[in-house]
């Protein structure tokens, strides 16, 4: 049993949506496609959303007029007579709906999480559509499923978390029959469904996570995310122009990479994965005849294998004069995090046990100002004396490999490195996991810091691959410029 998941770029226009069913019928049955809406479209179904929340409905109506053009376009490729049709009229009901819940939206003169998931899913349930007909055309057996009709979730609308049980049995109740009749079933990402039927999304790598749920539920041999990326990169290519393709990582290395900027995966996409030991290998869809980067449960720990850098966060300090206060004072500081949902990166405790050092991410809350104002509000309400601190623009660059913090001298080598190149550290951490050694330092030094590390750490390509090097970086570049 394999899933596949197919991103936006990889079905951005009919010419790609051919290429992806071609790559699907090379696959042993059975199997399964999770698909995430054109590129551009889920950006374009919430512009439509916002803009009739506000009385902007010309402007709704021109965005969905381009959702219409877009799907009808790669309609209109559709070999058969019969299954263009078909998906021509699934593809006008769907579009009638998303007329309808942007009028429902109008009325109200608000965009709640419930009706955004509702309009959002448009676009996966297009596409869902159109590849099913197309995979028919080309005379492979082939249906459609929406996700609200698999994964279940709690109502958490816009980031909802999955029900895996009640998953398993959906998936058995929907997907089996069709599996086990030979079709190839292509599913929506992105989505679930409520307790109560309603729509919900799965928020940020939402499509990923479908895929490895799907494949849990499924007791999958394989997951396989294709995307514009021939797999796990060593590093940035817009950082350094002879990054790699990484053959392979563990869970562990995967999650971290993810945690600490790497695009390829979202942290939480390996889980379901992780739970069953179930292969996730990362392919492209433009270089199918490449090996990708498969991710298993263990894999070689001999390196530093990527580094990668987490920009635009803030490095929060905490003096606290009292020792007895310190309990007192993380409380509320972690407490005023969780409730402004700020992500914390990384956190560490100095060894006087006085100050206390938080790397977060705090993207849209206000910067230092706003947060600097939060935490030393939630410090006063507890009632402790503390000096609050707090710098912008920090990057947090993580060198990942299994074992590697383990190593006494990887630490000493990493601050060397970083010496020579004349780049300040803010801040270190060895992770207890042994998986990632990281350092915070100012942002306008990340790319520096990411090349000088890669440079000292990562092995050179093998010689037998240098020749494809040059083309694989400029595309590389290139699909993380469009994309």
């Amino acid at each position: 049993m394999i899933v596949m998941k197919f991103g936006g770029t990889s079905v951005g226009d009919a010419a790609r949506l051919h290429q992806v069913a071609a790559i699907i019928e090379t696959q042993p049955a059975p199997r399964a496609a999770v698909v995430s809406a054109a590129s551009g479209v889920t950006n374009l179904l919430l512009d439509a959303a916002r803009a009739s929340a506000v009385d902007g409905d010309a402007l709704s109506a021109k965005l969905t007029t381009q959702i219409r053009v877009r799907h009808h376009d790669i309609a209109a490729a559709i070999a058969s007579d019969h299954e263009r049709a078909a998906a021509v009229a699934a593809l006008d009901q769907l579009h009638a709906a998303l007329d309808d819940a942007l009028a429902a939206v109008s009325r109200a003169g608000e965009l709640s999480q419930r009706n955004s998931d509702r309009i959002l899913a448009t676009g996966e349930k297009a596409m869902s559509v159109l590849l099913a007909a197309t995979l028919r055309a080309r005379g492979t057996a082939a249906v459609h499923i929406w996700a609200d009709r698999v994964i279940a979730t709690d109502d958490r609308h816009g980031n909802a978390r999955p029900d895996r049980t009640r998953t398993r049995e959906l998936a058995a109740l929907e997907m089996k029959p069709h599996l086990d009749a030979g079709s190839t079933v292509v599913m929506t990402g992105f989505i679930g469904c409520a307790p109560d039927g309603a729509t919900t999304t799965l928020g940020r790598g939402g499509s990923d996570y479908s895929a490895t749920l799907l494949g849990a539920a499924l007791d999958a041999d394989e997951v396989q995310i294709w995307t514009d990326v021939p797999g796990v990169l060593s590093a940035d290519p817009r950082q350094v122009p002879d990054a790699r393709v990484v053959p392979g990582i563990s869970y562990d290395e995967a999650q971290e990479l993810a945690h600490f900027g790497a695009k390829v995966l979202h942290p939480r996409t390996i889980r379901p994965a992780v739970s069953l030991g179930i292969p996730v290998r990362i392919l492209s869809t433009f270089l199918p005849g490449e090996p990708g980067t498969l991710v298993t449960r263990e894999a070689p720990a001999d390196s530093v294998k990527a580094v990668t850098a987490l920009t635009n966060l803030l490095l929060l300090t905490i003096d606290v004069p009292e020792l007895e206060d310190l309990a007192s004072a993380s409380a509320a500081v972690f407490g005023a995090l969780h409730d402004d949902r700020i992500e914390v990166i990384a956190a560490s405790q100095a060894s006087s046990r006085r100050r206390m050092i938080y790397v977060v991410d705090a993207t849209g809350h206000g910067g230092c100002t706003r947060v600097g104002q939060r935490m030393s509000a939630a410090l006063d309400a507890a009632g402790v004396d503390a000096e609050v601190g707090c710098r912008e623009d920090v990057a947090l660059v993580a060198a990942v490999g299994e074992g590697v913090a383990a190593a006494p001298q990887t630490l000493s080598q990493l601050l060397a490195i970083l010496g020579r190149a004349e780049i300040p550290v803010l801040f270190t951490n060895q992770q207890h996991s042994n998986v990632a050694l990281t350092v915070a330092v100012a942002g306008k030094d990340a790319a520096r810091a990411v090349l000088a590390l890669h440079d000292a750490f990562v092995r050179p390509q093998p010689a037998s691959s240098r020749g494809r090097r040059p083309r694989r970086s400029h595309m590389l570049a290139e699909s993380l410029r469009v994309g």
